[in-house]
């Protein structure tokens, strides 16, 4: 069988009416569309009639669909095997919300099983790269917000005045937790990690049936999906360690993903050991990823996907180089015990996964060390 390696595919384009030209303009992407807008790159996916394509090696023209089915734990890993089969547990994005994105919400594991539908719910997180001078990300529910207070602004289509507003500026990132409310004026470039997951509920009552009784049904079934936290917090703050020259910023973690941004001046390894996957996003500068099977180039825009039994690699970047490193972590492992190990405070872990209720890391850290 051939033996796997750092892996390129080529990216699934959608053009949605809130993107414009940024992706193209802002990275070193090849096979763009010139002719028209583009509002997200799905660097590494896998949805039924959606899979990522392989782009380089031995490989190529492989999707990560058949890739999983040929090599199952190799590629994934042992956790992630365990935990979700062959279910590829993740949805990486690169969006460009130059015009508004719409009111919406995702639900939960549980109330997608109740829908019926074959996805999990969704969370997912954002981290800014770009945005225009004065973006805000509108999130959750402002203080004073009650379940009579959403369900009377989605009767009258004002949803986003009862979320809370934040500025977005470039390295900001929010996590999203399923049931979180969220809308943006535009003015927005970032990365998204998700479940993986496609179920979105719009917010906007003049998309849903009209008369009083259909808009009642339609608010009371949309409530269900609603998360009502009043004043919660979906901003997290990245907390950073040194490695001789390089830094390492651990951005967000939940149960469902983790997020680290390398900043990188001197080679870097990083150990595929058999448990989970990562995939590498370059977003500032360019890099060279060795491994024993070969060296791949990456170049800003670029995403790759580390298959979990790939062992020891380096990542050597050329000049500077900023990379973004998203994986399903092990919390206690992965996050909360190299941190302290590093000296970071327990509160500035736990605030890794932002709102306390929602947030496993709060419990992590309060368990006796």
């Amino acid at each position: 069988m051939q033996a796997l390696y750092p892996l390129r595919f080529t990216e699934i384009l959608r053009n949605y009416e809130f993107g414009g030209r940024w992706i193209a303009e802002a990275f070193d992407k090849e096979g763009l569309p010139a002719d028209h807008s583009l509002a997200e790159t799905w660097e590494v996916c896998d949805r039924p009639g959606e899979s990522s394509v392989v782009r380089n090696g031995a490989l190529s023209g492989t999707s990560l669909h058949e890739l999983i089915a040929r090599y199952g734990e190799a590629l994934l890993g042992r956790g992630i095997v365990a935990e979700h089969g062959n279910r590829f547990p993740l949805l990486v994005k690169i969006l460009d919300a130059t015009y508004p994105l719409g009111e919406q919400v995702h639900p939960d594991d549980r109330l997608a099983r109740e829908m019926g539908r074959s996805d999990t719910g969704k969370t997912e997180a954002w981290y800014m790269l770009q945005t225009r001078g004065g973006a805000t990300v509108h999130c959750g529910t402002s203080a004073g917000t009650t379940s009579d207070v959403v369900r009377r602004a989605l009767l009258g289509d004002t949803s986003r005045d009862v979320m809370e507003e934040l500025p977005a500026r470039p390295g900001d990132a929010f996590l999203l937790h399923a049931g979180t409310m969220h809308y943006s004026r535009g003015g927005l470039l970032f990365y998204e990690i998700m479940q993986n997951s496609d179920i979105t509920i719009s917010l906007r009552g003049s998309e849903h049936p009209a008369g009083t009784a259909g808009r009642k049904e339609w608010a009371e079934r949309t409530l269900r999906a609603v998360r009502v936290v009043p004043g919660h917090q979906c901003r997290t703050r990245a907390v950073t360690t040194a490695s001789g020259v390089n830094r390492v910023s651990y951005i967000f973690a939940c149960r469902h993903f983790a997020l680290e941004r390398l900043d990188l001046a001197a080679p870097y390894t990083i150990s595929c050991a058999g448990d989970r996957f990562f995939v590498l996003t370059v977003v500032e500068g360019a890099a060279d990823v060795s491994c024993a099977v070969g060296r791949e180039s990456l170049g800003r825009g670029h995403s790759c996907l580390l298959p979990a039994r790939l062992g020891d690699l380096t990542i050597v970047p050329r000049g500077l180089c900023s990379i973004l490193k998203g994986y399903v972590p092990d919390l206690l492992h992965d996050v909360v015990e190299p941190l302290r190990a590093a000296g970071i405070a327990d509160d500035a872990i736990a605030a890794l996964g932002a709102e306390p209720d929602s947030n496993p890391l709060t419990e992590l850290v309060a368990r006796p060390r």
